[in-house]
């Protein structure tokens, strides 16, 4: 490894460890999570069971809006399939009106014999 590698090595480490010293204080440290709460006091707001119920009823809660959700989105997809219909139905329509159209208007251009 060259000297300009090998400087370039020792500013890299310079600026990280320079990144870390500037983050360092804002992390909080054992003693500040102990005044936060104790292992005692988070055993006091849930055990593991009640943890367990607790995703079970959101689980089941999650279940129930996504059945609703997916029944909303049939109706939508439902619509659009009608939508698609109606149009496909008017194209057709609008591309009989413009051959009549253009027919009367080929009559219309024709020379008079």
């Amino acid at each position: 490894m060259s000297i300009v590698e090998l400087e370039q090595v020792v500013r890299n480490v310079n600026d990280r460890v320079t990144r870390i010293e500037q983050i360092l204080p804002t992390l909080a440290t054992k003693e500040d999570l102990k005044a936060f709460a104790t292992k005692e006091d988070l055993k006091a707001f849930a055990t593991r069971d009640e943890l367990r119920e607790e995703g079970d009823r959101t689980r089941r809660h999650f279940d129930a809006v996504a059945e609703r959700l997916e029944g909303h989105i049939q109706l939508i997809s439902e619509g659009q399939v009608a939508l698609q219909e109606q149009f496909d139905g008017f194209k057709k329509e609008m591309r009989s009106d413009i051959a009549g159209l253009d027919r009367r208007l080929m009559h219309l251009e024709a020379p008079r014999a």
